[in-house]
């Protein structure tokens, strides 16, 4: 695989991310978005696919590489955090449901979750600071061989 090919590769999997942060978005703003493709776990979105397979095979002896790791995972849990509070059960008690205990809930857990998103949105941009940086040390070394 020569360099141009790496580096699409990676093009390809940081547009992936931005598209999965941008889902994540519209799940909190309320627009209808298939839950099952914003995986909440590391490895299963596109974006950990590549880094656990081809970006592994072909850049784990780059630290710039490894770096990319923790925020990553960071930003999952901070996603499982988002998830947990839109989908959890919405039932409540029936005292709740009548004196709309259970509306006041949501309206809280919503208001955390946009809270978090904020979370989300920074460590993505921590991520995508480390792909350009990953990126230029790729191309430095390409240009020195």
């Amino acid at each position: 695989m020569d360099v141009k090919e790496i580096i699409d590769r990676l093009r390809n999997a940081k547009k992936a991310h931005l598209g999965w942060v941008t889902r994540a978005h519209s799940l909190i703003k309320g627009e209808a978005v298939d839950k099952e493709k914003i995986p909440v776990l590391p490895t299963d979105c596109i974006f950990g696919s590549w880094y656990y397979s081809d970006g592994k095979k072909k850049l784990a002896n780059l630290k710039t590489f490894h770096d990319i790791e923790a925020p990553h995972n960071e930003l999952h849990k901070i996603y499982a955090d988002i998830f947990n509070l839109l989908f959890e059960q919405k039932k409540g008690s029936f005292l709740s449901r009548i004196t709309g205990g259970h509306k006041k809930q949501q309206k809280k857990n919503m208001e955390m979750a946009n809270k978090r998103f904020n979370d989300l949105q920074k460590m993505s941009d921590k991520i995508i600071d480390k792909l350009d940086a990953l990126e230029k040390e790729i191309r430095t070394i390409a240009a020195r061989q």
